[in-house]
């Protein structure tokens, strides 16, 4: 009887032991936390001690960090804030983060700022985009996150669009916030129409940032790290400050609506997050939950949010890989999605130098250009194309931006295509023909002028 209790008190305490580790996936450790959130130092509930304390021993996060909004921070406040986020630091155990949510409201948005030694205000000269980038640039330790894009319908330039020149210290943006998950901040045409319905995150890295996915609690309500389930998720080796931040401007993270969901996105053995050049590669998606919950997909993203491939399962794990062909310019990205509708959605890897793509070739064959016909009349248009490296999937035939057409392929020969005309029926006006050629790596256009008018 005694050797049976000792054995099950050995089972239990090897048990607590097991559970307590954090999960590994892909080499790295997994780490969840958050870093955008409020004290009553601005316009928040409870001291910064109590917010900290509360992190660690309460909600038991791995990371945390305070951001509460500069413009009502003063100078002994700072220092306080500071030297509570020293106090609850301990290595192995919670790793504490200082900073401040820069809000410029009506204009620019909220962004925080993460691991500077002093903070700045929405004045001049830090009163833009272009001059707080400039502000952080002289604080190499720093690092910044585009918060709750598109949630104020006040700012009227918000993040300049991301048209201002790219900050490499700028690592990410909010996918969830507070207790609003993909569906607001991900699920959405972002601040520009007609580009394949890309959300913000898109949006700013096909203008040359280079943001991870993250997402903050951003709570005001006292409960930090207990309001939602949501998590912002590191890999690191280790759990210290440095390391976290290591990986942070690494863009080794990712976002999720679960909060022990693990996830490895590779590419050529590179971690999310990575940069490496074009070329032909295997990319390697892996994950795993702590309460064994069911994967049912997983999607690989290329950066026009086109879907690369995709997967359907119904497991505990994923262990799934894809061929790619990369080249300059490209980047990509996933997302798994599990039985109960929770997602996780990595940072990107990025691919710099190597092959650049070659575009696409097209012409319209028929009819000649500049011809005229007497309305009504039946036209008959062909199109030849053609694509170096890559393979063209279809033609459509558009006056203007409807679609009157779209071909079939007929021929191919040396990876060119021929394709069956497109007979239209058109009764009056002047019209520009153009054939937009939709390929994996992009869109050609090429136009004929057709003139046909009243008989």
């Amino acid at each position: 009887m005694d050797k049976k209790l000792l054995l099950c008190e050995f089972l239990f305490l090897l048990f607590i032991s097991a559970s307590a580790q954090h999960p590994v996936i892909g080499g790295y450790n997994v780490y969840y936390g958050c870093l955008h959130n409020h004290s009553n130092v601005s316009d928040g509930s409870g001291t910064p001690a109590t917010a900290y304390n509360y992190a660690k021993n309460i909600s038991h996060l791995d990371f945390f960090g305070l951001s509460d909004h500069s413009y009502s921070i003063s100078s002994d406040e700072w220092e306080d804030i500071q030297s509570q986020a020293d106090n609850y630091n301990e290595d192995g155990v919670f790793t504490s983060f200082y900073g401040f949510e820069w809000s410029a409201d009506g204009t620019y948005g909220h962004i925080t700022v993460v691991n500077t030694a002093d903070y700045c205000s929405t004045d001049s000269p830090t009163n833009s985009l272009n001059g707080l980038s400039s502000w952080l640039s002289a604080r190499s330790g720093g690092v910044a996150f585009f918060n709750h894009p598109g949630r104020d319908t006040y700012n009227t330039i918000e993040f300049g669009y991301f048209a201002s020149s790219p900050s490499d210290q700028f690592v990410g943006i909010e996918l969830w916030n507070s207790g609003n998950g993909f569906s607001t901040y991900y699920y959405n045409d972002g601040y520009y129409s007609g580009d394949n319905n890309k959300s913000f995150i898109d949006e700013a890295n096909e203008r040359g940032w280079k943001l991870g996915a993250s997402g903050s609690e951003d709570n005001h309500s006292g409960t930090w790290g207990a309001y939602s389930q949501y998590r912002l998720a590191v890999l690191s080796n280790s759990l210290t400050r440095p390391a976290l931040l290591d990986a942070i401007r690494e863009r080794r993270f990712f976002s999720t609506l679960d909060k022990n969901i693990a996830l490895s996105f590779k590419i050529n053995g590179m971690e999310m997050g990575s940069s490496l050049a074009g070329g032909n590669y295997t990319a390697r998606i892996q994950a795993v939950d702590a309460d064994g919950e069911t994967f049912n997909q997983v999607i690989l993203f290329n950066r026009n949010h086109d879907i690369v491939n995709q997967w359907s399962l119904n497991s505990g794990s994923v262990n799934v890989t894809a061929n790619l062909t990369t080249f300059d310019g490209d980047y990509y990205y996933v997302k798994v999605r599990q039985a109960d509708g929770d997602e996780a959605i990595s940072s990107p890897i990025w691919i710099s130098g190597g092959s650049s793509n070659q575009h696409p070739v097209c012409s319209i064959t028929t009819p000649s250009n500049g011809s005229t016909f007497s309305a009504p009349a039946i036209i008959t248009i062909g199109a030849n194309a053609s694509d170096s490296d890559g393979s063209v999937t279809k033609v459509e035939f558009l006056p203007g931006f409807n679609k009157i057409g779209r071909t079939s392929v007929l021929h191919i020969a040396s990876r060119g295509v021929v394709f069956q005309p497109v007979i239209i029926h058109l009764q009056s006006g002047l019209q520009i023909m153009r054939v937009p050629l939709q390929l994996p790596a992009g869109i050609c256009n090429c136009e004929r002028q057709i003139n046909y008018c009243q008989s």
